[in-house]
């Protein structure tokens, strides 16, 4: 068995044990997540990217995308894809590894300070890693002012640190910190939507009406089956832009996201018309998913954003369409 399954294999095995349905409820709803995340981090999964000789796994982007899958599958509440990429990041410009869960985010200044308006993860989160035009700052969560999003169990905020402190680390602006954003985002949307396509059969065909399981309806079966359809779709389209280079590049990410996110809706749409009105209860394990499958979607932008991206470089390029797939998605 190679050391890339080894780590999936075990990663699983630790999800399974720590990551239940009824604990990711309850960390929603505003438990704390510290002894997860401890348990995460004393099992060397936080930092699967560094080299070895920093305590890592020296794994791959291609190995942390099945991770990613694993996680979205999970309902994971932890910032793991961020923390993987930032601590990376901070140990190749030679800067110290805060403990802890990173967030990464989109940041801005104006005359009172440094604003992030939607943070994914923030809940749980120590640090974020807010990217300005003019490079990146690692700044500690506990010193922004905070403001939740306002939907149900979210667990991104707007943050404003009104005087980011000269200490705060600094990391050059030689990073596509969006891009990745859109690339992990992507592969968690690929691994949520498996889940959900998982508890849409079982549902199915289980759910009696008049005297059969739904399941056995054509016109339901035509639904799961686009369904289906949606959901390797967004795996393979996360798969290109977390594969080759440790960093994912414009391109592959843009195309990832927009297809993820697109799908995103489509998978929702049609697993919560199988379910009927019992899939939103609080009770019923698909809305843990739909509710993180429509906030990552919207994470570093949903398809709306990534799509002009894409044709944008496609007009700019000389070449036909063909010619650009095979430039920027040698894998396709």
């Amino acid at each position: 068995m190679s050391l890339d399954n080894l780590i999936l294999d075990a990663f699983g095995q630790w999800l399974e044990g720590e990551v239940t349905a009824e604990r990711v409820r309850r960390i929603d709803l505003g438990e704390p997540d510290d002894a997860l995340w401890r348990s995460l981090a004393e099992h060397g999964f936080a930092d699967l990217l560094l080299p070895e000789e920093l305590g890592g796994a020296a794994a791959n982007a291609e190995t942390a995308c099945h991770l990613l899958f694993a996680a979205g599958n999970a309902a994971l509440p932890l910032p793991i894809a961020s923390t993987w990429w930032v601590r990376r990041a901070l140990a190749e410009a030679g800067l110290a590894l805060p403990e802890g869960p990173i967030a990464l985010a989109s940041g801005e200044r104006d005359d009172q300070g440094l604003r992030c308006h939607r943070v994914p993860f923030a809940a749980q989160s120590r640090w974020v890693l807010a990217a300005l035009p003019e490079g990146a700052w690692l700044l500690p969560v506990d010193c922004a002012q905070r403001r939740a999003d306002g939907v149900h169990a979210s667990a991104t905020e707007e943050l404003f640190w009104p005087d980011a402190a000269d200490a705060a680390q600094q990391l050059p602006s030689d990073r596509d910190w969006r891009a990745l954003g859109a690339a992990f985002s992507a592969a968690l949307i690929a691994g949520a939507a498996e889940r959900v396509l998982q508890l849409t059969l079982d549902y199915a065909n289980t759910r009696q009406q008049f005297g059969k399981p739904v399941g056995t309806f054509q016109a339901v079966q035509q639904q799961i089956s686009v369904l289906a359809e949606e959901v390797f779709a967004a795996r393979m389209a996360a798969q290109l832009a977390l594969r080759g280079p440790n960093w994912p590049q414009s391109i592959p990410a843009a195309v990832a996201k927009a297809r993820c996110a697109s799908a995103a809706v489509r998978i929702c749409s049609i697993a919560h018309g199988v379910f009927g009105a019992i899939g939103v209860t609080e009770e019923c394990e698909l809305q843990l998913y739909t509710r993180r499958l429509y906030a990552w979607r919207s994470d570093f932008g949903s398809e709306a954003y990534w799509q002009p991206v894409v044709g944008r470089a496609a007009l700019q390029e000389a070449g036909d369409s063909l010619d650009f797939l095979r430039r920027h998605l040698p894998v396709a």
